[in-house]
């Protein structure tokens, strides 16, 4: 007769777990600011929510960054915690209220982050109504220290609290009603990143739920308005680094790799459907003029990006699979807001957690947009290899007379070169405007042998001497 199983629970936590949850979650060090705003933008939306807020009181969050002393402070001056929950609340780990799904944060762990970087952390908070704070500090550098010793001194997890955290009530400092601080001292990381205000800036900018910058982008109040009236969450926060305001990094005009720059002329909006009656995400990406070339990375607005709760999934590079070639992804600018609690991104948001709604996303992604827009960056890479192709052998040494209405020769047959030239002129007018999107929509040059020739008949339609024309063209 087999014996019976033990009861009773045998299952244990060590400190090594600790260690996974700090520097073992955070390849990259400017993650920690996304985990400390994604908490403090729930808190903001909590407070909305459940509580009067004054048209005068403007909820935001300021980042500050003093490379020099080595520190940074992080304030939002949203719900803040009691100090009757206070201390339940800092030293969970893994623990959290949050069930809504649109609330970023609800793993309990981002408050952690900070913890990898740095030698103290200290979490201050007070809830409206109350005089007192409640403190957590964390001597992060001891901790580093009892777990490199693990194998001379192993400690629960419990017992690494009781020597490197300590927490306490005190009297109030700052002037606001309720808050949530965190402060950072003694902050390093590979190549001080974390410490390099340019960087930051540019992170945040991408990354966080930041607001449009109404100046130097025109379509903001078309995207704003799509997105807040399909997604059952949308909204943008004041965030402010070093007392300047951030806002997303997306401009009318953007610049290209190989020089230049190109114009968006508008925005197409779109969905992303699940298989059956509803809807994972809605979308938005930007029109360009000329479609021609790569916008360069330095631009910090170059490809599609997938956001949860409007902070950026992974990087710009997550949907470069969903494109017949990844480099087509960064010809684009634009998001793509999930809307769904069946897509949940992963501990460390560089991606979904694996299932079949992730699988349908990224197929919705590849058929509506990936496939599509691959197709029209081909199309207009070779209808300008044509076009330059055709100007270089036609426009050598001609003079061409534009009051001539009628490009007759001396025996009145066409004059080829010059009527060559003066579709040539229609033709560089339809790279350039709107019916270059219908001539490529139409589809009118597809597996076409000379697209060239296409877009004459697109612009000379109904000219006698048309055939002549093409006739000449393809001769040459």
């Amino acid at each position: 007769m087999e014996a019976d199983l033990k009861s009773g629970n045998s299952f244990r936590a060590g400190m090594y777990l600790l260690e996974n949850l700090t520097s073992g979650m955070y390849n990259d060090p400017l993650s920690v600011y996304r985990e400390y705003i994604q908490n403090a933008v729930d808190s903001i939306d909590v407070m909305q929510t459940t509580q009067t807020v004054h048209r005068d009181e403007q909820l935001m969050i300021t980042i500050d960054i003093d490379p020099r002393e080595k520190s940074i402070t992080i304030l939002d001056n949203a719900m803040g915690i009691s100090s009757e929950l206070a201390e339940g609340i800092l030293s969970g780990i893994g623990i959290s209220e949050k069930t809504d799904f649109r609330l970023r944060g609800f793993r309990g762990i981002g408050r952690l982050g900070g913890i990898a970087f740095s030698d103290r952390a200290i979490f201050r908070t007070k809830a409206k109504g109350e005089k007192v704070e409640s403190v957590q500090e964390w001597d992060c550098k001891g901790l580093r220290t009892l777990i490199s010793q693990f194998r001379e001194n192993p400690l629960s997890i419990a017992q690494v609290f009781e020597r490197t955290t300590k927490f306490s009530l005190n009297n109030s400092k700052l002037p606001i009603e309720s808050y949530f601080e965190v402060k950072l001292y003694g902050v390093s990381s590979f190549r001080n990143y974390i410490l390099d205000v340019r960087k930051v800036k540019s992170y945040l900018k991408q990354v966080a739920p930041v607001q449009f910058n109404h100046v130097d982008f025109p379509f903001f109040n078309q995207i704003n308005h799509y997105l807040a009236s399909n997604l059952n969450h949308y909204g943008s926060y004041n965030i402010a680094l070093n007392a300047e305001n951030i806002y997303k990094p997306y401009h009318e005009r953007v610049k290209l790799t190989k020089g230049g720059t190109d114009i968006i002329k508008g925005i197409k909006l779109f969905e992303i459907n699940n298989g059956s009656n509803g809807t994972l995400a809605y979308g938005w990406y930007g029109q360009r003029k000329d479609l021609l070339g790569s916008i360069i990375k330095g631009d910090d607005s170059s490809g599609i990006r997938v956001r949860v709760g409007n902070i950026m999934l992974g990087d710009a590079h997550l949907l470069d699979g969903c494109f017949r070639e990844a480099r087509f992804n960064s010809y684009l600018i634009g998001e793509v807001h999930v809307d769904s609690n069946e897509l949940i991104p992963n501990s460390r948001r560089d991606d979904f957690i694996d299932n079949k709604y992730k699988h349908i996303f990224y197929n919705g992604i590849e058929k509506e947009i990936g496939l599509l827009l691959s197709k029209e960056v081909r199309s207009r890479s070779k209808i300008k290899s044509d076009f330059n192709k055709f100007s270089s052998s036609q426009r050598r040494g001609i003079d061409i007379d534009e009051k001539k209405e009628t490009p007759l020769g001396p025996t009145g047959e066409v004059n080829t070169t010059e009527a060559g030239e003066s579709a040539l002129k229609k033709a560089d007018q339809i790279m350039n405007n709107e019916l270059h999107s219908d001539f490529t929509e139409n589809g009118l040059h597809a597996n076409s042998k000379n697209p060239f020739s296409d877009i004459l008949i697109l612009c000379c339609n109904g000219c006698p001497n048309l055939p002549k024309i093409i006739e000449a063209i393809i001769k040459e």
